[in-house]
């Protein structure tokens, strides 16, 4: 793998097969989390874009994310 920018941008369309639906569970966004806060500290920017919009899934998983970085 060849890094190419100081930022990491992560594109997360849905948990499921079918995209752009479905919300995410705590389990899954923790581990998302995780992954974040190790980006981090290799200090990278990180930016995580949710595109499950249905239900507006996007939104909740967003700030559930938020609350497992500190």
């Amino acid at each position: 793998m060849q890094v190419t920018a100081d930022f990491v941008y992560v594109r997360l369309h849905g948990p499921t097969q079918f995209k752009y639906q479905g919300s995410y569970s705590d389990a899954a966004l923790q581990k998302w989390a995780k992954q974040c806060i190790a980006w981090q500290q290799d200090k990278k920017d990180v930016y995580v874009y949710f595109d499950n919009d249905q239900n507006a899934y996007a939104v909740f998983n967003a700030l559930t994310l938020k609350e497992f970085i500190p």
